[in-house]
């Protein structure tokens, strides 16, 4: 088993790692949004399948995160990444927090993002199917 000071070292590659990552998928979802307005849907199946790649890439890095985690003995989530950056000489603990602080910004910006173009992708299908089925945009029976 590796020593506590390499999972510390390859946790925190892990996060500089996605800390890119995710750098990558909020470019990758400005330019999803960029494709849903241009309604280029050739382009957009192309873009999701490698947006789908990036969030396996994603998801697996979290494993691993976790693993390294739970390594080190501490629970597997924010309050075990502060834990353990608390316990860390200041010169780790401010490389962890900042890459840890990153990576919580980026997820976030990532997820209004991702919201932002459902919510598009949205109106744009409540806007076909009013032009394809217009009969149904004024019934109000159980059976419409």
């Amino acid at each position: 088993m590796a020593s506590q000071a390499q999972l510390i070292k390859n946790l925190f590659s892990e996060l500089a790692q996605d800390v890119k990552s995710y750098q990558q998928l909020e470019r990758q979802l400005q330019h999803q949004e960029s494709l849903l307005v241009n309604r280029d849907s050739q382009a957009l199946l192309s873009h999701n399948a490698q947006l789908q790649q990036l969030m396996q890439q994603l998801g697996e890095h979290a494993q691993r995160r976790c693993e390294y985690l739970e390594a080190l003995g501490v629970s597997a989530d924010d309050t075990g990444m502060k834990r353990l950056l608390s316990a860390l000489p200041a010169q780790y603990r401010q490389q962890g927090s900042t890459l840890w602080q990153q990576l919580y910004e980026l997820t976030l910006q990532c997820q209004e993002r991702n919201n932002s173009n459902g919510r598009l992708l949205a109106q744009q299908k409540q806007m076909i199917d009013k032009l394809l089925k217009p009969e149904q945009q004024y019934c109000y029976s159980p059976g419409c």
